[in-house]
């Protein structure tokens, strides 16, 4: 069943509750719904909150569509069943509902750590999502959206993929990451040992520890030395760069913020950086790179900061 129905059929649910004529045994088959699957009870928990943070939003046509549907007095019939999922649907677009469904997933500079069922210690980078699917065949890691890093516990029977939309990265070994970048590629960095990647309908390329692989619409390239000695310092809330491109640092803190980095990324295209930084104070990293180079960093609001070559 398609996120989607899952959510369309929650808000059914949650719409029946809320009727006034609602019954002990309407109250007993929404528990089995519960139970029959647990996405459907994530799909409840997660549009439980949504409903109680748009209440804390001005007023707008959604939301206001909602309390009349939600109010003693509303209307009865087949015109409310369902309408929170509606809305709901429209206001997420489709196409971030496997996001907003998915089994783990981090917030805006947030990262998080992850015991995995087989032992095997899973890492999101910040504003990330991923599904975990573990069966007697298969360890599969779908990576929705973000960052991720790995370290596989061994299991001879169930080789551990990670697979995004290009293709699939294979564990040979122990510790790597995958990105799902900006542009639709999909990044796979080894740290140790080393991992098959492969594009859809293509042969695979070995990764080695310290290379990675690009896939892009479905090719996985030639595996090339990364320039970084630490591509993970990620986990440890540090961003590490060596003579990296300024766009390319901007573009990480941006992702540990909430709002808008704006740039021109053509003016700032001669500007490199080298040094470490905190991924949790993005603001301080901003005034040290404004204080060393030959830019400025301008804040209009909390939300929206742009910097400027001097």
């Amino acid at each position: 069943m398609s996120s989607e129905q899952i959510i369309q059929q929650a808000a059914n649910w949650l719409t029946r509750l809320h009727d006034e004529d609602v019954s002990d045994t309407d109250r007993q088959a929404f528990n089995a719904w519960c139970q029959a699957d647990p996405r459907h009870r994530v799909a409840i928990e997660r549009m439980r909150s949504l409903w109680g943070s748009l209440d804390t939003l001005p007023a707008q046509p959604a939301r206001i569509a909602l309390n009349r549907a939600f109010a003693p007095q509303r209307a009865r019939g087949a015109q409310v069943v369902g309408l929170l999922g509606v809305l709901l649907c429209g206001w997420l677009g489709l196409e971030h509902l496997p996001v907003w469904m998915a089994d783990q997933r981090t917030g805006v500079g947030e990262r998080r750590q992850i015991a995995l069922e087989d032992g095997s210690q899973l890492q999101l980078n910040s504003n990330s999502a991923v599904d975990v699917k573990f069966d007697g065949h298969q360890r599969v890691i779908e990576l929705l959206q973000g960052e991720l890093w790995v370290d596989v516990a061994k299991d001879a029977q169930r080789p551990f993929v990670v697979r995004t939309d290009q293709g699939t990265a294979t564990a040979l070994g122990t510790r790597y990451m995958v990105k799902r970048a900006a542009d639709g590629t999909t990044v796979v960095t080894v740290i140790e040992s080393t991992v098959a990647v492969k594009g859809e309908g293509a042969d695979s390329v070995k990764v080695a520890a310290g290379q990675r692989s690009i896939l892009d619409h479905g090719h996985a390239q030639a595996a090339q030395a990364i320039a970084n000695t630490d591509p993970d310092a990620w986990t440890r809330g540090l961003l590490k760069v060596n003579d990296q491109p300024l766009g390319e640092v901007l573009q990480t803190l941006a992702s540990y913020r909430h709002g808008v980095v704006r740039f021109d990324a053509q003016a700032l295209r001669d500007v490199r950086v080298s040094g470490v930084f905190k991924l949790d104070d993005s603001a301080a990293a901003l005034s040290a790179l404004a204080d060393n180079l030959p830019i400025r960093v301008e804040y209009f609001t909390d939300l929206l900061v742009v910097v400027k070559p001097r």
